[in-house]
């Protein structure tokens, strides 16, 4: 039984989360739609969450001195903090933004060009946007959504895929109600992304009595000043950290060309929030994406880059992330059995009364959502097959995902490509989902809005919200009430911030290409699959069971070799190129090589005073950089990009 009885979480900090839900989701639609000068929904720790919660420490540190009854505890700043992050993955980049797009996409340009003839007799009408004066005004802008004519035509569509993440995320917050005790409890993972959070609201005059923290934070504040500067005014010199090189130019011939791009750049949070990182994991991370190069270059040397997407590194991945699923399921058998044990009445020992409640929520959530998405897809028109599967490989991704956020605590998780309806168009072919179900590929078409990649995944920051519960003894059933409020509040301000943006400046203008390009990235792939469509090939099958050996091998040596250095989480994450490993895997290294040098020249007592430093490098970078962000957003200026390029 629990020893004291849970802390409360007050209902003001909930109405603060909830005051300053829209007003960062204009900022966050504003800085990655529009202006395009900063992609925080990518991080896992995104830094205009971040910053909000520094400026909210800071007021509160007044507020204890001056008025007492006014402040806000640790707990209530990271509840407001959690329902931010949650909003936020909800509003970014490869959630809500790139739906949208999808759904508006092809009634646009099938006037116009003629484009998707094959496609559109199989695509559902009451999920897309078919009015042709609520499309003109969303890609030209200059148009107000308050416009009954451009708002209603909106309203249907949007209402059932508001439904549909709803039991998304219902099924989310099910699993991390299941896997909750069993990774936080018995397996201790560490959940490296809290430790900035969690020091900067529960111990911030640790942080701001240390000098080694505010020269960190000067010396990152001071890089981002000078090159923000020389953004404005060229004549102010500026210190490169952003891709200062590649690494492929100084290899123009084959195979050492075909490594692909190995940019170096040198971000300072990136550095700091990798010396977070366990230091195995850390050396994981680096060393399997030199691994990835080099199969690359091997594959080039033997003859083989004429094989059509030779050596599959998507597919490897995809199965090392089902293989992190598997693995996550297995190592959780017991605590699911006896979950099973508590809903069917078979009480096992002593099982507290808040277990009981979890288990019976986490049943409901998981199957409630479950049957709604299921008859939503078949609804839709889709095979009943095709649907489970999907869904299967959506959350095996999902729990891969957020178990390597709970582990290794990396700055992002990217999965571009490894989707699981480009998986399932592998494992199938195109041309026979098409000869069996045109709606089945048609639907992979609206599906790639939600699932395209990974990077802004709203299920991890409900996995870290149950782990702040449990580090401060927060009520976890009151935090996960306080998180379904954020759900709710913040894929309504997500809709209606991204329809702001579009119908006053509209998708098809400059700053605004990226997403008229998502929605012609889904359409033309499903185009291609109906029309002319690749032949299948046993190659990318046998790639996926590479990587689910790969990952199972690495794990089953791990638990028996303790000097195994391999962790197969650095497998999975090194091997997606885009806004993750490419860019950041110099930072990880020397991240690697700093934390490695300390703890064997000075032990965890220097690692432990070197802590704050690594802390001052996050917050001078996203403090700094938030601040450029809002420049440009309420100037309307280009202005310096501290991440990702």
């Amino acid at each position: 039984m629990e020893s004291t009885p849970p802390a409360r979480i007050t209902f003001r900090c909930v109405i603060i989360g909830l005051v300053l839900i829209p007003a960062t989701t204009m900022f966050l639609i504003s800085t990655e739609v529009m202006w395009q000068s900063g992609y925080p929904s990518i991080l896992s720790l995104m830094y205009h969450v971040v910053f909000i919660l520094f400026w909210l420490t800071l007021l509160n540190l007044f507020l204890k001195r001056y008025r007492p009854a006014w402040a806000l505890s640790a707990g209530e700043l990271l509840v407001i903090y959690t329902m931010l992050s949650i909003s936020s993955a909800l509003a970014g980049v490869d959630t809500l933004q790139g739906l949208i797009p999808v759904i508006m996409h092809p009634y646009h340009r099938y006037p116009l060009s003629g484009e998707y003839q094959d496609v559109l007799p199989h695509v559902p009408e009451w999920l897309i946007v078919r009015d042709r004066t609520a499309l003109a005004s969303a890609h030209g802008g200059q148009e107000s959504i308050f416009d009954p004519r451009n708002f209603m035509p909106w309203l249907r569509p949007l209402a059932w895929w508001t439904a549909f993440v709803i039991a998304l995320c219902a099924v989310m917050w099910g699993l991390n109600l299941l896997f909750r005790k069993q990774w936080t409890e018995n397996e201790k993972l560490s959940y490296p992304i809290l430790q900035v959070p969690m020091l900067l609201a529960d111990t911030p005059m640790t942080l701001f009595r240390s000098r080694a923290f505010w020269f960190a934070f000067a010396l990152a504040s001071a890089i981002s000043i000078l090159n923000g500067l020389h953004v404005l005014y060229p004549a102010v010199p500026s210190i490169p950290i952003v891709q200062v090189a590649d690494i492929q130019q100084y290899f123009p011939n084959r195979p050492w060309h075909d490594m692909g791009s190995m940019p170096v750049s040198f971000y300072p949070f990136a550095i700091g929030m990798c010396f977070f990182m366990p230091l195995d994991l850390a050396f994981s991370s680096w060393f399997f994406y030199m691994f990835w190069k080099l199969q690359r270059v091997g594959a080039s040397y033997l003859v083989l880059h004429g094989v059509p997407g030779f050596p599959f590194v998507e597919e490897q991945v995809a199965g090392g992330y089902y293989a992190l699923a598997l693995i996550a399921i297995w190592f959780a058998r017991h605590h699911i059995a006896r979950t099973a044990s508590i809903l069917i009445g078979r009480n096992p020992e002593v099982v507290s009364p808040y277990e009981r409640i979890e288990s019976r929520l986490a049943a409901a959530f998981i199957g409630a959502g479950s049957l709604f998405l299921v008859w939503f897809c078949l609804r839709a028109g889709m095979s009943p097959g095709i649907t489970v599967l999907f869904f299967v490989l959506y959350y095996m991704v999902s729990i891969g995902v957020t178990r390597i956020r709970a582990e290794l605590g990396p700055p992002t998780v990217c999965t571009y490509g490894i989707a699981p309806h480009l998986q399932i168009i592998r494992l199938f072919g195109g041309s026979a989902l098409t000869r069996a179900n045109p709606a089945n590929v048609a639907m992979f078409g609206l599906l790639a809005g939600i699932c395209r990649t990974s990077r802004s995944h709203p299920m991890p920051h409900g996995l870290e919200g149950f782990r702040i519960a449990e580090r401060l003894k927060l009520n976890n059933l009151h935090f996960l009430a306080a998180m379904w409020v954020a759900i709710g509040m913040g894929i309504l301000c997500a809709f209606g911030s991204i329809l702001f943006i579009l119908n006053k400046y509209g998708a098809s203008a400059q700053t605004l290409g990226a997403q008229e390009l998502l929605g012609w990235e889904s359409w033309s792939r499903v185009q291609m699959w109906m029309t002319s469509p690749e032949r299948w090939s046993m190659a990318p099958i046998l790639a996926i069971g590479t990587g689910i050996l790969s990952v199972l091998g690495m794990t089953i040596l791990r638990s028996s070799l303790s000097w195994w250095p391999f962790m197969p989480v650095g497998y999975v994450l090194s091997g997606v190129v885009g806004a993750s490993m490419d860019l950041l895997w110099m930072s990880v290294f020397i991240a690697w090589l700093i934390k490695l040098s300390l703890l064997k020249y000075g032990g965890p007592k220097l690692y432990k005073t070197a802590v704050p430093f690594f802390i001052g490098l996050v917050l001078g970078d996203f403090m700094m950089g938030s601040f450029w962000n809002l420049y440009g957003t309420l100037f309307g200026v280009r202005v310096y990009h501290f991440w990702p390029y």
